[in-house]
């Protein structure tokens, strides 16, 4: 029976490739002046953001309705 069933070859596995060469820092300068355009991006996106509210504010009292007198009114 063993002429039959042969066993599965083994897979070959290739090396793995040699890792990339290291990305260059940047200087402090430049750094500086991506974190200054990232943080303008993000305050020109919250501006967007905000509710706009109608002219009486949001803390302002509710106008008063008229109250019914009798029932069935």
């Amino acid at each position: 029976m063993g002429g039959l069933f042969r066993a599965p070859k083994p897979a070959i596995v290739a090396p793995p490739p040699a890792p990339a060469p290291a990305a260059e820092t940047p200087t402090p300068i430049q750094a500086q002046q991506a974190a200054e355009t990232e943080s303008r991006a993000r305050s020109r996106r919250g501006l967007e953001g905000t509710i706009a509210t109608s002219g009486r504010g949001v803390l302002a009292p509710l106008p008063a309705a008229p109250r019914k007198s009798l029932l069935g009114e």
